[in-house]
């Protein structure tokens, strides 16, 4: 039989069962949730000297001691561009209407399993704030759907989750724009991404966390037949944003493209680890995760690009790129091929970690740049190649904006 972890009250299975309760959980949801938090008695946190994909971030320390789970008030969820034709969100709390509860009851957890590790098992047992995003088949809705998630109470922990569900040969661009005020907090949060055949999601979340937030969050994409995934993460707030992501691309003619632009300062610790599993045959996949570092940052990158035995003409790239602005920054890279069959099309990877170019930041102060400027301009440069994959104009000028706002 399992050994008991002991947890503080305020995560013990009786707190998760009646925070479930309080939100109205389905029957579903609820098994779902007990099920959790019996998980989370008897697992320990992942090890850093054994789990590779926390080999950067040791967890001997931690604890959610002095936390407590947060309450439906304590949190604030908008949505933006929801009554768009063929689009339909909604809270899990509010959704009354038997095809959305069945939706979530059918799909929550499926991709996002409640047994990964601990911190999922924490997530499920204490969700709240959990948003269901469902497109019709066929509907392409012109305007992007925009969550946003701000949290404010000193020493809550929260676990927000988005489903999102899409309908064969539909469009949709979500937005997830996480945060939180300065005081200390702890966040788990999960997505789902689960489009339908012919599909594309395009999922873009912006991490603007306040200064004393750490953040482990787990995102999974499980597409089917010949849908497409372009996920995007833009990190500049938060003193620990850990995020796992996963593309398990299981059918044919699926593919996906993961992005990341990530602006350290002081001592934050940005930490990366992807999957890009090829598992069906005629998969493809891309990835560029670009960070930039001041003070005594810190970013970390592992990440494992799988072909599978049957994932014949699979295409997979994968590219980490650091910009070291400090003698004190710091980066960790660490990309990885398996590659169990030899009928591929092409299967790469790559990474480096520097300061910026001498000679070009030179020849632009001989142009009347003050240093800062000439560096400042050269690092815009840096993650442009990220931003410049971004295909609405509007988002892109949002995202530049937030990371000149970081730069300064």
């Amino acid at each position: 039989m399992p050994t008991t972890i002991d947890a503080p009250v305020a995560f013990s299975i009786a707190a998760s069962r009646a925070l479930g309760e309080r939100l109205g959980d389905s029957p579903t949801t609820a098994a779902l949730r007990a099920e959790a938090a019996a998980v989370s008695t008897v697992k320990a946190w992942p090890d850093s000297y054994a789990e590779r994909p926390w080999k950067y971030y040791p967890l001997r320390r931690f604890a959610l001691d002095g936390y407590a789970p947060a309450l439906p008030e304590s949190r604030q969820v908008e949505v933006s561009g929801g009554a768009q034709a063929g689009v339909t969100v909604s809270t899990f709390e509010a959704a009354k209407d038997a095809k959305q509860r069945d939706l979530i009851d059918r799909r929550l957890g499926s991709a996002v399993q409640p047994t990964a590790n601990r911190f999922a098992a924490y997530h499920y047992a204490f969700l709240s704030g959990g948003v269901l995003v469902d497109i019709a088949p066929n509907e392409e809705p012109k305007q992007p759907l925009r969550i946003t998630r701000n949290f404010s109470t000193a020493k809550q922990f929260a676990a927000p989750h988005t489903l999102i569900v899409t309908g064969a040969n539909s469009r949709i661009d979500v937005i997830e724009d996480y945060r939180s005020s300065d005081e200390d907090m702890l966040v788990f949060p999960a997505v789902e991404v689960l489009p339908g055949p012919g599909s594309t999601v395009r999922y873009t979340a912006i991490h603007r966390w306040g200064a004393n937030t750490r953040v482990f969050g787990e995102q999974r994409m499980v597409p089917e037949r010949d849908s497409a995934f372009v996920g995007l993460s833009v990190v500049t707030g938060g003193s620990v944003v850990k995020s796992h992501i996963e593309s398990s691309l299981t059918a044919r003619g699926s593919s996906s493209e993961l992005y990341a632009l990530a602006m350290g300062t002081d001592a934050q610790h940005i930490d990366f680890y992807t999957l890009q599993d090829h598992i069906g045959p005629d998969t493809r996949s891309d990835l560029l995760f670009k960070a930039a570092l001041t003070g005594h940052s810190r970013a970390a990158y592992y990440g494992l690009t799988r072909v599978g035995v049957g994932a014949k003409n699979a295409d997979a790239n994968q590219q980490n790129r650091n910009l070291l602005l400090s003698d004190t920054a710091k980066a960790d890279s660490d990309p990885v091929l398996e590659i169990l069959t030899s009928d591929i099309i092409r299967c790469s990877h790559g990474a480096t970690a520097g300061p910026v170019d001498q000679e070009q930041l030179y020849y632009l102060q001989t142009r009347g740049l003050r240093h800062h400027e000439a560096e400042a301009l050269l690092v815009r440069a840096f993650l442009g190649q990220v931003l410049d994959r971004v295909p609405d104009e509007a988002l892109r000028d949002e995202l530049a904006a937030v990371l000149d706002a970081k730069l300064g």
